[in-house]
């Protein structure tokens, strides 16, 4: 049977992080081991969670972090996974009793290279075709997990078997530990802090990979998780801004360089935001800023100097 690594990258969120083991160890499949990269910096919550991982039943490897980095959290975790399987999971995420299992099962088919894990609730969002109009989504790749020119990653608009997808969230995707390391593959850490959006471009290099050698990546409705997007820790809303905006030109420029659609897109999505902000009422001061900087720091950007 194959063996499931979990790394999990945490950072003062003590209670959201004891929920989600605790829905990982009363799963019918336990991983070999849960790997917590802890970013925490106060040492009473430090000390909190080595004592509670001790208790577990399982064996759960604890690294500490002192820059806080989620990138180089993920790089760090994966330096010591030594099973055929890798998750690499946010810390407020709950999965389900067979989660394990049934990834087990998906991946025992040898062509399955990376899985996509599918969060509770989402075949019943409504769905805006403002994104379509903006470039936000590919019309013609609805039907699929799918990469836009413009550096969006966007999943299909219904999900009720194995589908395939160019790229996964990074709260909960599944990959083979053998493929990450004969590709090469790392988080890029020029993307810092939060760094949105390292699971697109991590996972969309992985997949350019398997396609060139018959791989597939897919997801599964059997696969659902909840990820609570917890408020116990998040960044400020102006930086993950500058973030979506600063950040995505930087991945645009990596994975498409000069190509002039792929530029034309990024800017065209750009508008589509000023517009949703605006159907939402929502002030776009920090949005004008972003793109502003973006203009002026171009090439500093598309050299991974983002300085978010």
């Amino acid at each position: 049977m194959l063996s499931i690594s979990i790394v999990i990258p945490t950072m003062n969120r003590l209670e959201s992080l004891k929920r989600t083991i605790s829905h990982i160890v009363s799963g019918n499949v336990l991983p070999q081991e849960i790997i917590i990269v802890d970013q925490t910096q106060d040492e009473t919550i430090i000390e909190a969670t080595q004592a509670f991982l001790k208790k577990q039943c399982i064996k759960c490897i604890y690294l500490h972090q002192e820059q806080p980095s989620l990138t180089k959290a993920r790089n760090y975790g994966m330096d010591w996974v030594s099973s055929d399987l890798v998750i690499q999971m946010d810390d407020d995420v709950d999965i389900c009793i067979n989660t394990l299992s049934t990834i087990i099962d998906i991946f025992s088919n040898n062509n399955v290279a990376m899985l996509a894990g599918i969060n509770e609730g989402y075949n019943s969002k409504p769905q805006s075709f403002l994104g379509y109009l903006f470039w936000k989504k590919n019309w013609f790749k609805r039907k699929i997990g799918h990469v836009t020119l413009s550096m969006y990653g966007r999943f299909p608009t219904h999900i009720d078997s194995i589908t395939d997808t160019e790229w996964a969230m990074g709260f909960f995707s599944v990959y083979r530990t053998f493929l990450i390391r004969k590709w090469n593959l790392k988080w890029d850490e020029h993307l810092i802090n939060y760094a949105y959006p390292e699971d697109l471009d991590f996972s969309y290099s992985y997949y350019k990979y398997a396609k060139q050698e018959g791989f597939k990546c897919v997801m599964s409705n059997r696969v659902i998780v909840k990820h609570n997007v917890t408020q116990e820790w998040r960044i400020p809303s102006q930086k993950h801004t500058r973030m979506i905006i600063l950040n995505r030109e930087y991945l645009r420029y990596k994975h498409h360089g000069n190509n002039f659609i792929s530029k034309l897109a990024t800017e065209w999505a750009d508008y589509g935001e000023f517009l949703r902000r605006y159907l939402k009422h929502e002030a776009p001061n920090d949005l004008r800023e972003a793109v502003k900087e973006k203009k002026t720091r171009i090439k500093e950007i598309r050299k991974g100097n983002i300085f978010c």
